[in-house]
């Protein structure tokens, strides 16, 4: 016994000497004077290879530019007209698509979804249930979250996204497994966040508006707007014009332990434990991902064009030529669209959070943020080319605490 106790003792001593002797990342951004300087100082310590920002103050871009890079191995630098994969920020300009159609007659936000689909949606679990547009905006259709295997194919898939969707939903489709996809209550009474529900939302925007997503979109909101860098189809990108997307395999210093963020918990503890500095770390690119059920998360689109999409928001969604919805759809997009006991923070797929009114998003190789004030007529908007993470979660929130306190503040 005592030689075990002796034995555990000299390996403790050898790890604690081990972690005294690792390097450490410094943290300078505290102390950044300039917000340049801060911005550098926050991607070097939580390895984050490009940002673009646009910051809105008083309904005026007063803030829009990249920094680091769009591609480390070429060089290419981020820049504010990058365009990269938004993630979940494509759910609410989904909603805008949607409120044209509505604007155009073609759909009811409180209808069974089931009269303008070419299939049936029916919860199992569920007797005489009735699933809106609604329902799908605010996550409460009692539509199970669900991401297939194959939602990160490399190359554009044929496979249509009402096919896609039926094939999980319907009871016929190949992969129902007995209605697995499927919630156990009420539609409208339970928020339960799901990215296969924004799909049959894109589902019945394509199907009333008879056009994919894209074309819709296109032409109620990016070509209106003037927005060139926004699509939802990797392939109307000239090859190495979106942004790489990257991980991080971070490593303990000593130790051969390595993980990236696909391995959490591995990855948390040795961010913790020993904060390895940037040159324990190694970029790992991912290649362009085509999102089979793309209204969850397929739009790509850049830091301006999300700046000129928001500025027209804060603009009660009028712009030079004319407005994005009537305003009555504007009104309902902003509404908060639950009763409290379900949700107080969310609006039509858009949601509240710290006073303002957005959305994140998160995928492999990309980390986004979108949020506006319409009172006070600001935004803040964070695009980073990296998977995110505890250290990038905590950059993104010191990016939006920085540009509150110092760039956003009256005082």
């Amino acid at each position: 016994m005592k030689k075990i106790t002796l034995i555990a003792s000299i390996l403790l001593s050898l790890l604690l000497a081990v972690w005294l002797a690792a390097p450490r990342q410094k943290i300078t951004s505290n102390e950044a004077e300039t917000f340049d300087m801060f911005i550098d100082a926050i991607m070097e310590e939580n390895a984050i290879p490009g940002l673009a920002i646009a910051v809105i103050k008083d309904h005026e871009i007063i803030q829009l530019a990249g920094y680091g890079f769009a591609d480390i191995a070429s060089g290419r630098a981020m820049t504010a007209d990058t365009p990269m994969n938004t993630a979940s920020i494509s759910k609410p300009i989904l909603g805008i698509t949607i409120l044209q159609l509505k604007d155009q007659s073609l759909l009811d936000l409180d209808t069974n979804i089931n009269t303008y689909l070419p299939f049936e949606i029916d919860n199992p679990n569920i007797d005489g249930e009735t699933v809106s547009i609604r329902n799908l905006a605010t996550h409460t259709s009692s539509i199970a979250d669900f991401i297939s295997p194959d939602y990160y194919a490399q190359t554009e898939t044929d496979i249509l996204l009402q096919d896609y969707v039926r094939n999980l939903l319907a009871k016929d489709g190949k992969l129902y497994q007995d209605g697995t996809h499927y919630l156990s209550f009420e539609p409208g009474s339970v928020r339960e966040y799901s990215n296969l529900g924004a799909g049959v939302a894109g589902t019945v925007a394509e199907t009333v508006g008879a056009a994919n997503l894209n074309q819709l979109s296109s032409e109620g909101i990016f070509k209106p707007l003037g927005m060139a860098n926004s699509s939802w189809r990797v392939s109307d990108y000239p090859t190495g014009s979106l942004a790489t997307r990257y991980d991080v395999r971070q490593c303990a210093p000593y130790t051969g332990l390595c993980a990236t963020s696909i391995q959490p918990r591995k990855n948390y503890l040795i961010s913790k434990v020993f904060n390895p500095p940037i040159s324990k770390k190694r970029f790992e690119s991912y290649p362009q991902y085509i999102n089979q059920n793309y209204p969850d998360g397929g739009l790509n689109s850049s830091v301006r064009d999300l700046a000129t999409l928001t500025r027209t928001i804060l603009n009660d969604g009028k712009f030079e030529n004319g407005a994005l919805l009537s305003p009555e759809s504007f009104e309902e997009m902003l509404a908060l669209q639950l009763p409290a006991s379900v949700s107080t923070r969310q609006r039509f797929f858009w949601r509240d959070r710290n006073g303002m009114t957005g959305h994140t998003g998160s995928n492999r190789g990309v980390f986004t943020s979108l949020y506006f004030d319409t009172d006070r007529g600001d935004a803040i908007i964070v695009l980073m080319n990296r998977t995110p993470d505890g250290g990038t979660e905590n950059a993104m929130a010191k990016i939006y605490n920085r540009i509150k306190s110092q760039v956003l503040s009256d005082q």
